[in-house]
């Protein structure tokens, strides 16, 4: 155990000291209301004498007070509940303005702000008269404190994007605000309500001013009865207000913290349910998901034309294009950031619309219009849109029951999509306690759960260590092999794209740079761009002369580089990858160069070397291979592997 030392002493002291000097004129407040004579002190004797009497001259304006501060808090979640959302969905100069003047009423005294009213509103006397003036001015103050803590939560949980998760399962906007968005905000509800109420029952200043002898509120008539009266009924009417707030306060908290009790509850029944209906199934052992179980169904046809895609601001995120997915096809769309791909996945998906005159079809049907809560598609997010509010089991099965599927069916598919994804142990597990592995199998189940048309993902690997990446991906192949389903699959990852995809759409610049298999894509590029793009290419400037391929340091007959077919004193660049050329025994090579670096990969080393040629080459020998630098290597190139290439 640590030692304590003298400076902990001190702290503790201070803290106690602090401690004291707040509570004791609290403990006093409390004395002199049970006391029968305060100045006297306990010698007079406790009674309860006072407290019965301020029932009986104040209660009205207890019970006045609190239903101010509930009809304020009302008020303040009706309107202050969805115009937070407004502000968030809705970013720009007007909403940040509004904003920053909802908190005027913050600036101006409370006595502004009742004059304000008197002056507007003092002509109706039945509204002059009654509570609900003073509710006016409850609202006005305390609506930005409301307001401003949704916001801040609304904010903190990338709402937009757990609203296009909810989305993509099937989920109009009334069942994504109510079944996700209220109770992923919960806690800033919670906040602000608290803040809300306290505020409401505490207000005194602008209450002063707007009430009447018939609308007296508790803080009014505590200072009336410290004003007119002994000191003893005044505390006693502290003690009734304390006794009346605070089990008030605590049962608002206690409305953000009952999902735990519910999902207990839930979690009992429908384990019972389950072992009556079924016997305990064997335990998979494979590594990858049982997708081979998954019943093959066929595949949508996808057609985009003439889509195009330029934002409000004039930025053009994506140039026209076409594109045709055969029914069952894996396409992925590669690309650097900022290429368009993830602009064409959301027209896919239906969360962007194509400029005017593009089209996007499922099979024959022209979904453009189509919004993506009815187009029946599946979206694996970046950063996987799952519903924090609910555990897994509940992922899995919120756009099943969007649907309105019935409830055994719901739970036999999510049973077998746990059983698919093999994380039938993680059902009850809540998402904030998943890894980044875990979460990737959720979305997964959560997306085919609906049986979707066209499945979707939006490079959902990102941000896992290199060994996961390489699991998962074996994973997502298997599956989507096994289900036959369509998919669109985005990446900025090559490896990602050579692995999954029977054929690559390579983009740069929000156009389409080519379409093909991974094989074509990267031993026939259609252009600079995509050669550097898929893997690592070699430039060599060379001219054609008798025949010959010449280049500085080598040449290579023309008739023995069978991709290369040119006229006499042309100059052209050849291209090839590193694992084309080789390390040889000296007079072997086509050209001899001087190692400037080499990197011992594991199963290869990769040389930098430079001979006659102005650019160093890139060049892979075996890994049990050593070199130095500056030592002499001879280079020969596989001729078969050599390309030419278009400009882009």
């Amino acid at each position: 155990m640590k030692k304590r030392n003298h400076l902990f002493y001190l702290q503790l002291a201070l803290t106690l000291l602090a401690s004291a000097f707040l509570l004791v004129p609290v403990v006093q407040s409390v004395l002199a209301g049970l006391t029968m004579n305060y100045f006297m002190g306990l010698k007079s004797g406790l009674t309860l004498k006072w407290l019965g009497e301020v029932w009986k001259l104040y209660s009205d304006t207890i019970f006045r007070s609190i239903g101010i501060g509930l009809a304020c808090l009302l008020v303040d979640l009706v309107a202050g509940i969805p115009a937070a959302y407004v502000m968030v969905k809705t970013r720009n100069r007007f909403t940040r303005l509004l904003e920053e003047f909802l908190v005027m009423p913050l600036a101006i005294p409370g006595l502004a702000i009742a004059l304000a009213i008197l002056v507007s509103y003092g002509w109706w006397t039945a509204f002059r008269g009654s509570w609900l003036i003073i509710l006016v001015g409850h609202v006005i103050f305390t609506l930005p404190f409301m307001i401003r803590s949704v916001i801040a939560v609304m904010t903190a949980i990338n709402m937009e994007e757990l609203e296009e998760g909810a989305s993509s399962l099937g989920a109009g906007f009334t069942k994504r605000f109510v079944g996700v968005v209220i109770p992923n905000v919960l806690s800033g509800i919670v906040a602000g309500s608290l803040m809300v109420f306290t505020l409401s029952i505490g207000e005194f200043n602008l209450t002063w001013m707007l009430h009447t002898p018939f609308t007296k509120t508790l803080p009014v008539g505590l200072a009336d009865s410290y004003a007119s009266m002994r000191l003893e009924i005044g505390s006693a009417y502290t003690i009734t207000f304390f006794f009346m707030i605070v089990p008030l306060l605590m049962a608002m908290q206690r409305v953000s913290r009952p999902r735990k009790v519910r999902a207990a509850a839930e979690e009992t029944t429908e384990r019972a349910a389950m072992q009556k209906q079924s016997p305990p199934s064997e335990t998979t052992t494979t590594a990858a998901p049982t997708a081979v179980q998954a019943t093959r169904r066929p595949g949508t046809a996808l057609r985009l034309t003439g889509c195009a895609k330029t934002f409000p601001a004039g930025t053009k995120a994506l140039l026209s294009l076409d594109l045709d997915v055969a029914a069952g096809e894996t396409v992925v769309i590669l690309g650097p950031s900022g290429c368009g791909k993830t602009t064409l996945l959301r027209i896919i998906a239906g969360l962007e619309s194509p400029d005017e005159g593009g089209h996007v079809f499922f099979n024959a049907d022209d979904v453009t219009a189509v919004p993506i809560e009815k187009r029946n598609v599946g979206m694996v997010f970046q950063s996987h849109a799952l519903f924090p509010n609910m555990n897994v089991a509940e992922n899995i099965a919120y756009g099943l029951k969007v649907r309105g599927d019935a409830p055994e069916k719901i739970r036999e598919r999510v049973g077998e999509m746990l059983a698919m994804m093999q994380i039938e142990e993680l059902r009850y597990r809540p998402i904030t306690q998943l890894s980044g592995g875990q979460k990737q199998r959720v979305a997964l189940a959560r997306a085919i759960a609906v049986r979707p048309l066209v499945l979707l993902l939006d490079e959902p690997l990102t941000g896992l260590d290199t060994k996961l990446r390489d699991v998962l991906r074996v994973e997502i192949d298997m599956l989507l092999r096994s289900l036959g389903i369509t998919a669109v699959y985005v990446t900025h990852d090559q490896a990602e794209a050579m692995a999954l995809g029977d054929r690559i759409v390579v983009m740069s610049h929000g156009r389409i740079a080519q379409v093909g298999s991974p094989r074509d894509v990267y031993f026939k590029p259609a252009n600079h761009f995509v050669a550097d793009f898929i893997g690592t290419v070699n430039r060599i400037a060379s001219r054609v002369a008798d025949r010959c391929l010449t280049f500085p340091g080598g040449c290579i007959p023309l008739e023995d580089i069978p991709g290369v077919t040119v006229s006499d004193d042309v100059a052209l660049n050849i291209f090839f990858r590193p694992e084309h050329a080789t390390v040889v025994a000296p007079g072997e090579g086509h050209f001899r160069a001087k190692v400037l670096s080499a990197f011992f990969m594991g199963n290869c080393t990769r040389l930098l070397v430079n001979g006659d040629m102005p650019e160093p080459l890139k060049v892979e020998a075996p890994g049990r291979q050593a070199f130095h630098k500056n030592e002499t290597v001879d280079i020969r190139l596989d001729l078969d592997a050599l390309f030419t290439l278009g400009e882009g």
